[in-house]
């Protein structure tokens, strides 16, 4: 299982692209799934802006979810796979 950091919308978008590379998808089969334009997906993956939805959307369908917590929280993740 990857974990990934994203504290930025750079880093964000950069892990939307390893995810959707690892699952051996150009950024136009991703834009087909999400109902977006390639470019939409070329901007989420620039770190531009694009909607939130459309981001969380993009991790979902490479197989990721996505945790949100106050930057200075401590959390624990652990699979229970």
């Amino acid at each position: 299982m990857n974990h990934w950091r994203a504290w930025t919308s750079v880093e964000l978008g950069e892990a939307v692209r390893r995810a959707r590379k690892l699952k051996g998808w150009q950024q136009a089969d991703l834009a087909e799934l999400l109902g977006v334009t390639r470019m939409t997906v070329s901007r989420l993956e620039r770190g531009e802006s694009v909607g939130m939805d459309t981001a969380l959307r993009a991790l979902s369908e490479c197989g990721y979810g996505l945790v949100v917590t106050p930057k200075f929280a401590h959390v624990e993740v652990t699979d229970r796979g």
